[in-house]
């Protein structure tokens, strides 16, 4: 039970404060401070929050496996520091009049790390392995009807009907190109310790292990980098992360809670990065049909009862302001969808509530959520608070972030998740596929709506830009209707680095982190 949780993590604060205030200082290798002056950098020892279960781009995972599967990967297209997709293993890219061809030019002389050359076979054996896998945004290639290598260094995608997000859909984990002969001579070892065709290769370490070294790719053609070698450690406790990047333990840590923003060292840069997205509570829309969250007025009704300024101050101090619908701030086809702003409305909570059989109590459920991550449980325990004058009992379920990933996805008991809507740099038809159609929340909030069905149908079939944002506008006032997810808040983290932003950022708008190729730090 987390009952007491929001105490004991500002205790754990207090005594992070204590701790850091004894320590002796720990000799570290020479960092840069805020320039380019001193780059590039031998290492980086860099901190995540989530275990490196794989480096199977073909196979679920989140942040820290994501972000690690990019850097030892070659893609056609890379998504930069500002979230736009740039040629990586591609020359060019190439766009028919009509957007129904993408022709993709190979640099010549590509190799990956051990000197093998990548082939066009190469690619099209990527799309085959990953076109189906379980974490592909299937909605960007549903209507890619084939892909062909016309020579040795060419490949063509046809689609039936032009999709404005495909590349930015390449920029994305799945996409990640390996050699076909390696993979399908050891299918079941071969991902252990990949081959690389892309800025870094594992170079100690597997799966599974608490430290894994990435190593310079020397045959990468976009090197050199700007960090030579990332050290990177799973460190799933926030409290230690903290402690290990104040006493210089740690070089980079991704994701650190708000609350000890203000006890690190000068030598320590904090930073809050906006990462395109929204914290959300999302729905089973499978579960029991005498569960109250079967009820689309009951859900209703709680997305009016949650204070989301609150959330916001308490649970993620400050850093996540509340939105007005599902998209982030920025997006200018947000319709703003939530009542009063998304004000809290307690009269009109009460009100549907009265018309349900949980009027008086009975409501009760559990929400799953990522334990280790800062302000999740916590958010959780604001909104359980808020819930109570609704009569609704509700219980967190802090998991590690594989076992929450699995609860939502496949548990036939699962209630509900906290956790947080992304978009990785796509369009905003990719970013509301992935709530309400066939994207990653869709499938755990478990969606089957023939109405919202039928729109994404119609937008996947219209050229003319102002239809386009008409059904982009009608797909939000559906999702509303049915309920299945539930906005609150900026989906933001606070980041710590001891070696400035100029080598390793994060991407803007998505949530994994990328290291600069050094040419593009001098420049």
């Amino acid at each position: 039970m987390y009952s007491n949780k929001p105490k004991l993590f500002i205790f754990a604060i207090a005594i992070f404060a204590i701790l850091l205030a004894a320590c002796q200082p720990v000799a570290t290798e020479p960092m840069m401070a805020d320039s380019g002056s001193m780059l590039p950098l031998e290492k980086v020892r860099f901190g995540l929050p989530g275990a490196l279960t794989h480096f199977d781009p073909a196979l679920p995972g989140e942040t820290s496996e994501g972000s690690t599967i990019k850097l030892i990967s070659g893609q056609l297209l890379r998504l930069d520091q500002y979230g736009v997709p740039q040629p990586d293993l591609a020359e060019s890219m190439d766009v028919s009049e009509d957007g129904l061809v993408y022709t993709f030019t190979l640099r010549e002389n590509l190799m990956y790390s051990d000197g093998t050359p990548v082939t066009v076979g190469d690619i099209v054996y990527t799309w085959e392995r990953i076109k189906d896998a379980p974490p592909t945004d299937k909605g960007p290639i549903a209507n890619v009807v084939s892909v062909e290598a016309t020579d040795d260094r060419t490949v063509v995608w046809t689609l039936s009907i032009a999709e404005p997000s495909l590349p930015f859909w390449f920029g994305r984990t799945g996409f990640s190109v390996h050699p076909q002969a390696q993979v399908e001579a050891d299918p079941d070892g071969y991902f252990r310790s990949p081959v690389s065709a892309g800025p870094y290769y594992v170079a100690a370490g597997e799966p599974g292990d608490p430290v894994v070294t990435l190593k310079e790719n020397p045959n990468y053609q976009l090197g050199p980098m700007a960090v030579k070698e990332l050290e990177l450690h799973w460190v799933p406790d926030p409290t230690s992360r903290s402690l290990l990047l104040a006493t210089g333990q740690l070089d980079y840590v991704y994701e650190l809670p708000p609350q000890a923003r203000d006890t690190f060292p000068p030598e320590v840069e904090t930073f809050v990065v906006a990462l395109g997205g929204v914290f959300h509570l999302s729905i089973n829309q499978q579960i029991s049909e005498d569960h109250c969250l079967s009820n689309r007025d009951v859900r209703e009704a709680i997305s009016l009862a949650i204070d989301r300024s609150e959330i916001n101050e308490r649970a993620l101090l400050g850093i996540s302001p509340p939105v007005i619908g599902y998209f982030y701030t920025g997006q200018p086809l947000d319709v703003g969808i939530l009542p009063n702003g998304g004000a809290q409305d307690l009269e009109a909570a009460k009100a549907l509530m009265a018309n349900t059989p949980w009027a008086d109590g009975g409501c009760s459920f559990t929400v799953t959520t990522y334990g280790p991550r800062p302000g999740y449980v916590e958010g959780i325990l604001v909104f359980a608070e808020q819930l109570k004058a609704l009569n609704m009992e509700v219980t967190p379920d802090g998991q590690e972030v594989g076992v929450a990933l699995d609860i939502m996805a496949n548990s036939p008991d699962y209630h509900a998740g906290w956790a947080v809507t992304g978009n990785n740099g796509g369009p905003p038809e990719s970013y509301l596929r992935n709530q309400f159609l066939d994207g990653f929340w869709a499938q755990r909030s478990r969606i089957d709506d023939a109405e919202m069905k039928s729109l994404f149908d119609e937008l996947g079939q219209t050229v003319d830009q102002a239809a386009r944002e008409d059904l982009i506008r009608q797909i939000q006032y559906r999702g509303y209707e049915v309920q299945s997810i539930i906005p609150c808040c900026e989906r933001s983290v606070m980041g710590g680095s001891r070696v400035g932003q100029n080598a390793v950022r994060t991407v803007t708008g998505a949530s994994h982190f990328i290291v600069v190729p050094l040419a593009d730090v001098e420049q």
